[in-house]
């Protein structure tokens, strides 16, 4: 149940960034613009590539297997 509201206010925060950077572009990046950074160099492509194994596992793997 925690962490079901965690990855809530996770989802919550991200939207707020999203809509705060769109209302006001020169104050700070988007999702999208700060993905693509980190995605321009390596090590930032391997953490991406971590993250996502990171969510894929805990999000569904971890609720979809018959406990």
């Amino acid at each position: 149940m925690i962490g079901d509201i965690l990855w809530l206010v996770l989802l919550g925060a991200c939207l707020a960034i999203e809509v705060l950077a769109r209302l006001d572009p020169a104050r700070s990046a988007t999702l999208a613009q700060f993905g693509a950074s980190v995605a321009s160099r390596r090590v930032g492509r391997v953490l991406l590539v971590a993250l996502w194994v990171f969510i894929g596992v805990h999000l569904f793997a971890r609720y979809t297997l018959p406990r």
